[in-house]
């Protein structure tokens, strides 16, 4: 037997490429294909004998691929080569897996509408999600500050009964009832020494050092914003008095609360936090406060005309500035294009073949079996392909986001931010690309060639709309809380650390993450590309002994290759 398999394998083959292979035989579906495969159910031994006694085809002059196969008991068929194996298998048209491939289609792009128009439909509705600070130092100046005459004429006590930032807060947002408490979550900030000497804050020194702390938080990921009223916001209120002594004598001091925010966190959710205490909040008090002053003859008196055109002022302080917003939306589409990329790659290696791949999925199972050493040979052939495209892969990465890079110098001409180094930002991108890579390479494996880029394309849709990219996803639907689990998320907030200096003390969280989804998926990835060009063989000869292609959810053959 060994002497006729021998000798059949050293005849020339009959090609396929202009005729392809007649559907299999009964007889032929109960054991492997190792040779010439008869059509009556004949065995191998017959049929070799009978083909001795044939002349080989001549690929000449028309009678090889393209000859007529021979008919009666005669007709056989010769086990095509495992590279024509991997031609892409079709099924017909007019069929209902057709209908259902095209009716799966129409519900994944309505999903697609569903996540991204659902995920930014009427954010102000969710605005209550949003944290801010309201530090409160503000306090009555002691009479020892105020000149005694003022301090009898006046009736301090009516004056200012309370702090002018109590009195103000407490009617607006500190208020159930107002519309205000409920656009924002409002917290009552407080200090370590509060009411020692006094004061509220503690001394001027602890005063100092809760406001650093409070805008700290507010830059590192915390408080989306502080308000701050100055331990003197009523001290300078009563500068417009006359002969008040208020601050030291000085005239006219307009009070003044501060606004402490960082845009770098994400430049679209600070609209809507600027907008309700920049537009409506403080406007909202001063308008109030000069109201009821405007009202009262007796406070007119003493009072000086102009705070009733100044009222109080806004100062804003803006912790991460943005000069140029496409910079802070290269934060995000800079995860796309590398999740782009990771998607080419992965599937171009899936399509392009090594020489080493070409030859393990060309030999033939019985010279497998009888060479010597050949389970470590086609090891050694398999980690061979795995290093060099893995290799391929990495600087085909890294050139990518290094030309990333050079868009943000192009447009930038100097002005560009790097609260980072630009060496950092392409070692971070770098790095989160090979989690990408990984991620599409075991999507790739495991729903196979005709569905990845459905499926990549949903996952990268699904990340657009969860990693507060666009918008911060507290004021999106809850469904979104997903993307706390994806790579985006951490991408992007990497990304926006790295240019503009926000949430520094959650960078390690980000490496951290993508260590995971390396060590997690870069291990089943390798496996999964292992097995498949392992087992590519037995595939092929088994889909070529069944007729048809791989079913759903199993992963067919790669795309025809070259020699």
């Amino acid at each position: 037997m060994e002497a006729l398999q021998h000798e059949d394998s050293c005849k020339p083959r009959v090609g396929l490429a202009a005729k392809p292979p007649a559907p299999p035989t009964s007889a032929s579906l109960h054991g492997p294909i190792t040779g010439v495969i008869i059509a009556n159910g004949s065995t191998d031994v017959e049929a070799q004998q009978r083909n001795d006694s044939q002349p080989a085809p001549n690929l000449q002059n028309g009678t090889g691929a393209g000859a007529p196969a021979p008919v009666g008991n005669d007709k056989s068929k010769t086990e095509p080569d495992l590279t024509s194996l991997e031609a892409p298998y079709f099924q017909p048209y007019w069929s209902p897996a057709f209908f259902l491939t095209c009716f799966g289609a129409i519900l994944v792009i309505w999903v697609f509408c569903w996540l991204y128009v659902g995920a930014f439909w009427n954010p102000t509705t969710r605005l209550g999600n949003l944290h801010v600070a309201v530090l409160n130092c503000d306090m009555v100046p002691g009479g020892s500050t105020l000149n005694a005459s003022f301090i009898a004429s006046s009736n301090l006590s009516k004056l200012v009964p309370a702090p002018l930032a109590t009195s103000l807060l407490s009617a607006s947002i500190w208020n159930k009832s107002s519309s205000l408490s409920r656009l924002l979550r409002w917290e009552n900030g407080s200090c370590t020494g509060a009411g020692d000497s006094g004061r509220v804050c503690g001394t001027p020194q602890q005063e100092a050092d809760c406001l650093a702390s409070y805008s700290d938080d507010v830059l590192q990921g915390g408080a989306w914003a502080l308000l701050y009223f100055p331990s003197n916001f009523t001290a300078s209120y009563l500068s417009f008095f006359l002969g008040s002594g208020a601050l030291g004598g000085a005239q006219n001091q307009r009070p003044v609360a501060h606004y402490v925010y960082a845009r770098g966190r994400d430049y679209s959710t600070y609209t809507y936090v600027g907008m309700i205490i920049l537009n409506n909040l403080m406007p909202g008090l001063s308008q109030k406060l000069t109201w009821g002053l405007a009202n009262n003859p007796g406070v007119l008196q003493i009072m000086s005309p102009t705070f009733l055109a100044s009222g109080i002022s806004v100062s804003e302080v803006n912790l991460a500035p943005v000069k140029n917003f496409g910079q802070h939306f290269a934060s995000y589409i800079f995860c796309v294009l590398l999740w782009l990329g990771s998607s080419f790659v992965v599937v171009s290696s899936y399509q392009f073949k090594l020489k080493s791949e070409q030859d393990l999925l060309t030999n033939r199972e019985h010279e497998r079996q009888q060479a010597p050493g050949a389970g470590v040979l086609r090891l050694r052939h398999v980690a061979r392909a795995l290093m060099i495209k893995g290799v391929i892969a990495a600087l085909f990465m890294f050139v990518l986001m290094v030309f990333l890079c050079i868009v943000l110098w192009a447009l930038g001409k100097g002005t560009e931010q790097w609260h980072l180094n630009p060496g950092y930002a392409i070692a971070f991108g770098w790095y989160m690309s090979w989690s990408f890579i990984a991620i599409n390479a075991v999507l790739l494996h495991v729903i196979g060639i005709e569905r990845f880029s459905s499926v990549t394309a949903f996952l990268l849709i699904l990340q657009l709309t969860s990693a507060s990219g666009i918008m911060s996803i507290e004021i999106c639907n809850r469904f979104f809380y997903i993307g706390k689990g994806l790579p985006f998320f951490y991408g992007v907030r990497g990304f926006r650390t790295i240019f503009f200096g926000t949430c520094q003390n959650k960078m390690y969280i980000n490496w951290l993450v993508f260590t995971a989804y390396n060590l997690v998926f870069a291990p089943l990835g390798l496996l999964l590309v292992t097995h498949r060009v392992w087992t590519a063989p037995n595939r092929a000869r088994k889909q070529h002994r069944d007729g048809n292609a791989a079913g759903m959810g199993g992963v067919i053959l790669p795309v025809a290759m070259g020699s």
